[in-house]
């Protein structure tokens, strides 16, 4: 009965729910917004895929995707962009756009220093949007 007690009260007061872990891990707000920089540098230079941003408003797509990333993470922003599957809508993204999306992100957040298991971490927070932006 105690332990139920106890998993009830840590529930309530967030320390379950709350896991910012990967977003520390990332730098906090000044980390992430870092990474998001670094990342639509990236995207921005790739032939592959940068004709997909090319009509985008830079300023914006920054606070969005850094938002975001801050808040997937487990950090304190919010997120008040369109769900993924919206925004995406009528793009008509392939998978080897995702892919070059994906290893542009991967590329990012090796220039930024973050290692590997923080890496592999942040994956699979966004792995699961795959499908609601390919082919939308």
């Amino acid at each position: 009965m105690k332990t139920v007690v106890f998993l009830l009260a840590a529930v309530l007061s967030g320390s379950v729910l709350a896991d910012d872990s990967v977003f520390k891990a990332l730098g906090g707000k000044a980390g992430v917004d870092s990474l998001t920089e670094t990342l639509l540098d990236t995207l921005y230079a790739d032939e592959r895929i940068a004709f997909l941003f090319q009509d985008s408003d830079r300023d914006n797509l920054q606070r969005t995707i850094s938002d975001q990333i801050c808040m997937e993470t487990g950090g304190p922003c919010e997120y008040k962009g369109l769900p993924m599957d919206e925004a995406h809508s009528g793009l008509a993204i392939k998978h080897a756009e995702m892919d070059a999306f994906v290893e542009d992100f991967i590329l990012a957040m090796e220039s930024e220093g973050i290692d590997f298991r923080t890496q592999n971490r942040v994956l699979k927070i966004f792995a699961p949007m795959r499908e609601d932006v390919v082919y939308q």
